[in-house]
C-alpha cells in the first residue's frame, strides 16, 4: 500500500457505540463527520489519506474520495462530512499494541491531539520534532506501514 498521500490525522469520538465507525472495515465507504467546521473539513484533498484516532489508538486509515465537504439535511452537530474509504481498520475485538497511537506516531504527545478537526501532520510542532529531518516524512510513512502491518493490504 502506498502511503505517499498520508498527510492528516483526526481525533474521533464514539457517541452511541464502543468505537466510532467500527462497522466500517477495509473496503467500506462512509461519511466522516465534522462538527461545525466546513473550512477544516475541506482541507484534505481528494485521494489524501487520514489516520483516525480514538481512545489512544489509530483505528482507521481512510482515503478521501470527494473534492469538498457536504452537509447532511438535519440541523445540529456533526452534519458536515466527507466521503472516505477505509483502507485499514483495527482489530476491534483485540486491538494490537502496535496500533496504539503513541506507537504508530512514534511519540506520546499524539495523545494530546484532540478536538475533532483534521490536522496536517507536517505542520504539527510535535510531529516535526520527531519526524522533521529531510527524509523524516518518508521514514514516518514507512513506520506507519510497518506498525499497521500494511504489507498484505
Amino acid at each position: 500500500m502506498d502511503l505517499k498521500n498520508l498527510k492528516w490525522t483526526k481525533s474521533i469520538t464514539p457517541h452511541d457505540e464502543l468505537w466510532a465507525y467500527s462497522k466500517y472495515n477495509a473496503g467500506y465507504l462512509f461519511k466522516l463527520n465534522w462538527k461545525d467546521n466546513k473550512i477544516n473539513a475541506d482541507k484534505p484533498q481528494k485521494d489524501d489519506l487520514i489516520l483516525l484516532r480514538q481512545k489512544g489508538y489509530v483505528t482507521h486509515l481512510v482515503k478521501v474520495l470527494d473534492y469538498k465537504s457536504e452537509f447532511d439535511v438535519w440541523e445540529g452537530d456533526f452534519n458536515i462530512y466527507r466521503i472516505v474509504e477505509t483502507l485499514w481498520a483495527i482489530d476491534w475485538k483485540s486491538p494490537p499494541t502496535s496500533a496504539k497511537a503513541s506507537k504508530v506516531f512514534g511519540y506520546d504527545e499524539v495523545l494530546h491531539y484532540h478536538g475533532g478537526d483534521v490536522m496536517e501532520l507536517k505542520t504539527l510542532p510535535t510531529f516535526h520534532k520527531y519526524w522533521g529531518t529531510d527524509d523524516g516524512f518518508d521514514k514516518f510513512q514507512n513506520h506507519v506501514f510497518t506498525m499497521l502491518d500494511l504489507s498484505g493490504k
